[in-house]
């Protein structure tokens, strides 16, 4: 019993800390992305950060040909560990660059013989095709290393070690951007980009192969440990993983879609700009959906199906409070807030109307990552086509019904695509739930409720304080200053409203441990600080 206690404290503590590590991480990543443009167009003219922008736009595509074997990795190698069969992590490790390597070579290849087409595709000028040619075919080449030996990356993410994981992720992305700054000083203009994501992915590869040997001593790769048997993972849980991964990347943007083919590209780059921060703010939080899958299938795997209830209902609970904090604001103050960013411009007025109706979609797509994750933990990929499926539908019919009622307008699309999002949304949780018995009332109340009540608490502080802000007009930074008053005092009410009438003892025993060891780790800091 008491080992059985410990093994399960163990785990609980882990996934804590891969939780809290990987919010930290996306957060900096986040900001150290933030400042490097301004650098980059000192010394790079703007026809050649469109090239770079373009490579991205290739890899992504191409990334999308395998979208579906990194879950394979990081569930089947979850299993494994959990059963500690090492040799099963081998025949995986091994089919799967068995088959991804010949897929990255020959995709290569067609880009090389496509390249003429591609650039004439894109329209690049005769002078900087070159130019073009180098750099997508290097940032493809990189891509192509990360799609087959990042599988190491990912058996690290199977066996629950984010800490490695993304201790890695982070020094790999800070030295490319030391790189950068570095290469683009010494004159190396938009090849200077190009070095330091090269370097960083070499080095990123590199170190998670070598973790991965260190904590799995009896590893090994060759052709001997290549199972034909295990080709079904990659083709049939991959396969529709594959196919949900593009369905949802669609319907991702979908009114960026609608908006261009029915009004023009005007409206698609004010849905872009009204979307930007609530997207921003929901990547954060999706990075703690990453430790759910290895959680989930571990748990699964043991047969404990109590304790994979629990986390179901707290990984999306704690989701939902989290992105609905950070929401709540975001659709309170959405008319001073893109005023602050984007000026009094008219045209961009109408940004802040998208903005508003799409915080409550993005927050429920956050956190139905749960959901994701549990289907696929237990080897149900083909439950996950439920969400993308519906949403397709409710897309059609709701955004059809919005032309009819409002005509082709940008309001009719932001109706029509933030109700289909937040109800396939809700739809996708409900039938979840079927598949763990969790009682929808007691997951609208653990569960939806935490994550609706910022919305109440921004919309209240914002009517309270809406003529001190039309008082400052369209200052930006009077707005600017309003802002940051009113964040504090929106994050102070809300939290305080969460903590005491949404959490429960527990929650609330844990969280006053955590602040008093901060605060005394910090004060006894203080204090041998000023006796040195």
């Amino acid at each position: 019993m008491t080992a059985a206690s410990d093994a399960k404290q163990q785990f609980k503590n882990r996934l804590s800390q891969n939780a809290i590590v990987q919010l930290a991480a996306k957060l900096l990543y986040m900001l150290s992305r933030v400042g490097l443009p301004p650098i980059i167009l000192a010394y790079v003219s703007l026809e050649e950060y469109g090239l770079w922008a373009t490579c991205f736009i290739v890899i992504s595509y191409l990334g999308m040909s395998t979208f579906g074997i990194a879950n394979v990795y990081i569930r089947y190698t979850a299993e494994y560990h959990a059963r500690h069969d090492t040799e099963a992590i081998n025949r995986l490790l091994s089919t799967g660059l068995a088959v991804t390597i010949p897929v990255c070579t020959a995709l290569l290849v067609l880009l090389a013989l496509g390249m003429p087409l591609l650039l004439d595709a894109f329209k690049v000028a005769v002078p900087l095709r070159e130019t073009a040619s180098v750099l997508i075919l290097a940032t493809a080449a990189a891509m192509m290393l990360d799609l087959t030996f990042g599988a190491f990356n990912h058996v690290l993410i199977g066996m629950q070690l984010m800490l490695r994981q993304t201790t890695i992720w982070v020094l790999s992305f800070l030295l490319e951007t030391a790189l950068i700054v570095g290469l683009l000083l010494a004159g190396c203009g938009v090849y200077a980009l190009l070095w330091a994501f090269v370097i960083r992915y070499l080095l990123a590869t590199w170190l998670s192969a070598r973790a991965c040997y260190q904590v799995l001593p009896g590893l090994s790769l060759g052709p001997r440990h290549f199972d034909r048997s295990m080709l079904s993972l990659f083709y049939r849980f991959g396969g529709v993983v594959q196919v949900v991964g593009l369905l949802s990347m669609v319907l991702y943007s979908i009114e960026k879609v609608i908006a261009g083919a029915f009004i023009g590209v005007r409206a698609t780059g004010l849905f872009d700009l009204g979307e930007k921060l609530p997207v921003m703010s929901s990547q954060v939080t999706s990075a703690l959906n990453t430790v759910f899958l290895p959680a989930v299938t571990h748990l699964h795997s043991l047969g404990q199906t109590e304790e994979l209830g629990k986390l179901y209902l707290k990984g999306a609970r704690y989701i939902s409070m989290l992105t609905g904090l950070i929401m709540g604001f975001l659709a309170g103050f959405a008319v001073p807030i893109m005023t602050a960013w984007l000026g009094p411009n008219p045209e961009f007025q109408i940004t802040a109307l998208v903005m508003a109706w799409f915080t409550l979609p993005f927050h429920t797509h956050v956190t139905t990552g749960p959901c994701t994750a549990l289907h696929y933990g237990m080897n149900q990929p083909t439950r996950t086509l439920f969400y993308p499926l519906i949403q397709a539908a409710l897309v059609v019919l709701l955004v059809g019904v919005a032309f009819l009622v409002l005509g082709t307008t940008i309001p009719a699309i932001t109706y029509g695509v933030a109700a289909a999002m937040t109800l396939s949304g809700w739809a996708y949780m409900a039938y979840s739930n079927r598949v763990l018995q969790v009682a929808n009332r007691t997951y609208l109340w653990r569960v939806i409720a935490p994550g609706l009540a910022p919305y109440v608490c921004g919309l209240a502080l914002y009517e309270l304080s809406a003529e001190w802000f039309a008082a400052a007009g369209s200052e930006r930074w009077a707005l600017l200053g309003r802002l940051a008053v009113c964040g504090v005092v929106y994050t102070l009410v809300t939290g305080a409203f969460l903590y005491r009438a949404l959490c429960d003892w527990g929650e609330r025993e844990y969280l006053r441990r955590q602040l008093g060891h901060t605060l005394g780790g910090f004060i006894g800091k203080l204090r041998g600080r000023t006796a040195a």
